[in-house]
């Protein structure tokens, strides 16, 4: 069912574009993607601090779009490895060896970008915009921007601009990386805009198939990192 629908929205167009883009320098790319939170780590949640209770958690909204971008990256001609899979619970640092371990398993080398998926919480259910976060300058904060300028185009949110240094995962590894904030869940618009989305089965978690909301938005969102990662290594 997810590779059905995925497949479908990653489709090249009849110049073998994937959705219409260039695939660039992104052919051959050993890209490693991260959902973050998992497990008994919500993220944020809608309504904002309901805890269990909460009708949407970040986790999941994470997960949905790491899987929705495995697929356009994959149909771009990139090699992807997912560093969390399902629901598991993965500390900061497991993340970046497990990403390390992957890519090098796949590929013999190091990964040529690592990108962890969030989505930011606010207390104010009326508040929204996008955030870029990178460790250091240099390739870092090239990848960072790419993946901010392809964000703030596609969901025209107010733009929040950027963190740098000692942030989530991107304390560790050695590889390009960044982590992406695309919009608050705590939002109540965009809260909705998920719920409308259809449940898909994306992995099974202990034997039991997990589902998240995943559709319109979510593959918004994903095209839109999708053309950062293609703008970022097409230079």
């Amino acid at each position: 069912m997810l590779q059905n629908q995925i497949t479908i929205n990653a489709k090249p167009d009849s110049r073998g574009k994937p959705g219409g883009g260039g695939s660039g320098g992104i052919t051959g790319k050993v890209i490693a993607l991260d959902a973050g939170h998992g497990g008994d780590n919500l993220g944020a949640q809608y309504p904002a601090n309901s805890g269990s209770n909460g009708l949407i958690f970040e986790k999941d909204v994470n997960l949905a779009v790491v899987y929705a971008l495995k697929a356009k990256l994959e149909a771009a001609g990139a090699t992807v490895v997912l560093v969390r899979t399902c629901d598991e619970s993965i500390t900061l640092r497991q993340r970046a060896d497990l990403a390390t371990a992957e890519c090098k398993a796949v590929s013999g080398h190091d990964c040529d970008a690592f990108l962890a998926v969030h989505h930011n919480g606010n207390i104010d259910a009326t508040h929204d915009g996008t955030l870029t976060i990178y460790n250091n300058g240099g390739q870092n904060k090239a990848f960072a921007t790419a993946l901010h300028n392809a964000l703030i185009a596609s969901l025209e949110l107010p733009d929040e601009g950027y963190l740098s240094g000692g942030y989530g995962s991107t304390i560790y590894g050695r590889f390009t990386q960044a982590l992406s904030e695309g919009y608050y869940i705590t939002n109540t618009d965009e809260a909705n805009a998920n719920l409308l989305q259809p449940e898909v089965v994306v992995c099974q978690n202990n034997g039991l198939d997990y589902s998240v909301h995943m559709g319109d938005r979510t593959n918004q969102e994903a095209d839109a990192l999708l053309e950062g990662f293609v703008n970022f290594f097409s230079k």
